[in-house]
């Protein structure tokens, strides 16, 4: 089992990468300014962009409805860096581990496990996924979460904070402290149910652009 970087703020994690230096694993080292720095060679290969399927549309079932676990519906929307105006044409990509904690393979490592996908937003800023919750890793003291890239026309691909869940008692006070104010920025999800038993969250970005190290897709 190949398990991925570890469940951090985006931040947080770059300034202990900068600290432990070469104990990191290559895939795990990325650019400070927030944008993944393209993959060059050997295991770096991992981390390259992915290029975005054709016909992509703003809302995504990740996982048919017999994949095991709880019902989950993700939406927001994602807007300029000013917070304030609605982007189009912004793709999404997330991944995830399943109800077990396990990152199935079947479509292969990293970033190609078994559940994931990709949305592109629409004339709204609009996105959406349908999955389910995942699983913390067995034995590890990591939170359950959702990886997520972001990219799109003068915004390189870049990773952003994982999804977490506001109920999930090991998300550590030091990351509750990080977003105490940031609304539907926050990237720890507060989930209700809706009357039909799905769980809801909701997640908004702004998006951030690359100032240096970063190269087009």
């Amino acid at each position: 089992m190949n398990y991925k970087t570890p469940v951090l703020g985006r931040r947080t994690f770059l300034k202990q990468a900068s600290i432990v230096g070469l104990t990191l694993p290559a895939f795990q080292i990325l650019a400070l300014s927030g944008c993944a720095q393209q993959a060059k060679s050997g295991t770096q290969d991992s981390i390259a962009a992915l290029s975005t399927p054709p016909g992509v549309s703003w809302k995504a079932v990740v996982v048919s409805d017999k994949e095991p676990g709880e019902p989950l519906i993700v939406s927001g929307i994602v807007y300029a860096p000013d917070g304030i105006t609605p982007v189009e044409g912004i793709a999404l990509h997330i991944h995830q581990t399943d109800a077990t904690g396990h990152y199935s393979t079947s479509g292969g490592e990293n970033r190609n496990t078994r559940i994931n996908g990709w949305m592109r937003t629409n004339a709204e800023g609009r996105y959406e996924f349908r999955t389910i919750k995942p699983a913390s890793y067995p034995g590890r003291r990591f939170p359950a979460h959702i990886h997520v890239y972001l990219s799109g026309p003068s915004y390189p691909e870049y990773w952003t904070d994982d999804f977490l869940f506001d109920d999930d008692p090991l998300v550590t006070t030091q990351e509750r402290q990080r977003v105490p104010a940031s609304g539907n920025f926050s990237h720890i999800l507060k989930l209700e149910r809706d009357s039909e038993g799905i769980l809801r969250g909701r997640r908004d970005f702004k998006l951030e652009r690359c100032s240096r190290n970063c190269t087009g897709r």
